[in-house]
C-alpha cells in the first residue's frame, strides 16, 4: 500500500522530508502557510546559503536538552551525504575553509534545485494553507486548514521555530505539537545581536573589526569566548563572534547579569603592540595620539578608546609616556560592555528551545507515543553554531523523518 505523507512547512527540513518520502515511494503533499516556499532559506547566509559545514566534530556541536539525540540524527545523514544529494540535483558547491556554499553564491540556486526535484517527483505543494488543527480520526491523521481538511497516513511537522516570523516561522508549530501531547521547552532567540549600555555606541554604528569577545557572568566569571568579526551597532554589538555567545544570555534567568570583554588586538602579543606604540610615538612627536592608533584601530573607535583610557583627545605623542601607553593597551585588550539583553525573534537566526526530544525516536524522528507523527528542523529543541550547522540539522532531520514516514 502506498502511504500518503503530509509535510507541514516548505522550508529546508520540509522540502528535504518531502523529497525523501517521495523517493521512498510515498504520495506526498506539502502544506505551506506562506504564499511561496522556502522564504527563510533565501535569506540564510545573507542570501548566500551556507548549506553545510565540513567540521569533523559537527555532529557534537549542537545545543539543547539532549545533544546526543542530534548527534545520532546527523550521523545518519552527515555533510558528505548532503553534498552528494545536492550534487545529484545539479548544484555545484564551493568549500571555503569547511564552510560550504552554492558555487553561484546565491541561496536561490539551492531553493530552485529543491523545487525542481519536488516538481519531478510530482509532490503536491499547497501554498497559503496555514494549519489550524491536527487530529487522528479512524486510524488516519487529519490536518485542518481554513479551507480544507487533509487526510494522511503520516504527518511530518516542519513548521519552523519563532525565528524570523516574517518568513513564516511564527511559532504556531509549538501549539500543534502541544496539542498532540508533546512538551515544548520555551524558545529563546539564539545567534542574535547583544544589547549593551553606552551612549558612545551610536557613534560606532556600522564599524566592523576583528576581535575576541569573552562573555562574563556577573562581570567576572568567563562563560565562553569567540573570535571573529565584530560589528558595532547603535544598540550594542553584533557579528558572528557575538552570535555564537548570545544563547548563553537569552537562555539565562532574568536575574543573571552579563558583560562582554572585547580584545581588539587579538592575536597580537602585548610586547608587539607596545613596541609599535613606542616607535610611532617617537616618530610622531608633534602629532596627536590618534595618529599612532590609526594603523591599529578603525577611525571611529579611536576617540572612544582614548576616552576610556583617560587619554585627552588633544594630547600629543610627545606626552605619551609608558603609563599612558599601558592604559591604551589595557583598554584595547579588555574593553568592557554591560549587556542588557539580546535582540528578539524578528532578527535572530535560530531559536534555542522548542519541542522536547524525549518523546521522539532519534532513529526515525517519530513520536513514540503517537504513531505516524514525525518532526524535523527548527521546531525541535536543537540549535547549532553559525556556519551551516543549522541547515545541516534541517537536511539530516528532514531526511530521517521523510524516509521513515514513507515506510
Amino acid at each position: 500500500m502506498v502511504k500518503h505523507v503530509l509535510v507541514a512547512g516548505a522550508g529546508a527540513s520540509g522540502l528535504m522530508a518531502a523529497i525523501t518520502a517521495a523517493r521512498s515511494g510515498a504520495k506526498v503533499t506539502i502544506l505551506e502557510a506562506m504564499d511561496r516556499p522556502g522564504r527563510k532559506l533565501l535569506v540564510t547566509g545573507n542570501g548566500r546559503c551556507n548549506l553545510t559545514n565540513l567540521d569533523p566534530r559537527l555532529s557534537s556541536a549542537y545545543h539543547g536538552a539532549d545533544p546526543v539525540f542530534a548527534k545520532s540524527v546527523i550521523e545518519q545523514f552527515p555533510p558528505e551525504k548532503t553534498l552528494d544529494f545536492f550534487h545529484e540535483l545539479g548544484l555545484l558547491t564551493t568549500d571555503r575553509s569547511g564552510y560550504v556554499y552554492p558555487y553561484t553564491n546565491q541561496a536561490s540556486s539551492v531553493l530552485e534545485v529543491l523545487l525542481t526535484e519536488v516538481r519531478r517527483l510530482k509532490i503536491k505543494v499547497k501554498l497559503s494553507e496555514k494549519i489550524e488543527r491536527i487530529f487522528r480520526e479512524e486510524g488516519q491523521w487529519k490536518v485542518q486548514t481554513a479551507t480544507w481538511t487533509y487526510p494522511c497516513d503520516s504527518l511530518i511537522l516542519c513548521c519552523g521555530s519563532k525565528c524570523m516570523p516574517q518568513t513564516g516561522s511564527d511559532g504556531s508549530g509549538y501549539a500543534l505539537a502541544a496539542s498532540a501531547g508533546l512538551s515544548v521547552h520555551t524558545p529563546s532567540p539564539a545567534l542574535t545581536p547583544l544589547l549593551c549600555e553606552g551612549k558612545f555606541l551610536s557613534s560606532l554604528a556600522g564599524v566592523r573589526c576583528h576581535a575576541r569577545v569573552t562573555l562574563l557572568r556577573g562581570r567576572e566569571v568567563p562563560v565562553a569566548s569567540e573570535c571573529g568579526e565584530l560589528q558595532w551597532t547603535k544598540y550594542g554589538i553584533s557579528g558572528i563572534a557575538v552570535f555564537q555567545l548570545s544563547r548563553h544570555v537569552s537562555c539565562a534567568s532574568k536575574s543573571e547579569r552579563f558583560a562582554a570583554e572585547i580584545d581588539l588586538l587579538d592575536p597580537y602579543l602585548d610586547d608587539e603592540v607596545l613596541s609599535m606604540l613606542r616607535t610611532r610615538a617617537l616618530a610622531l612627536q608633534q602629532e596627536k595620539v590618534a595618529a599612532v592608533l590609526r594603523g591599529i584601530l578603525p577611525e571611529k573607535l579611536i576617540p572612544v578608546i582614548q576616552e576610556k583610557a583617560g587619554i585627552p583627545v588633544k594630547m600629543t605623542c610627545a606626552a605619551l609616556d609608558e603609563k599612558s601607553m599601558d592604559a591604551l593597551l589595557h583598554t584595547c585588550r579588555a574593553f568592557r560592555l554591560t549587556i542588557t539583553g539580546t535582540k528578539d525573534f524578528d532578527t535572530c537566526q535560530v531559536c534555542a528551545g522548542g519541542v522536547g526530544l524525549s518523546a521522539l525516536s532519534p532513529e526515525t524522528m517519530e513520536c513514540r507515543s503517537v504513531p505516524g507523527l514525525y518532526f524535523a528542523g527548527e521546531l525541535l529543541d536543537v540549535d547549532g553554531p553559525c556556519g551551516g550547522y543549522n541547515l545541516q540539522w534541517a537536511w539530516s532531520s528532514g531526511y530521517v523523518a521523510g524516509r521513515h514516514a514513507a515506510i
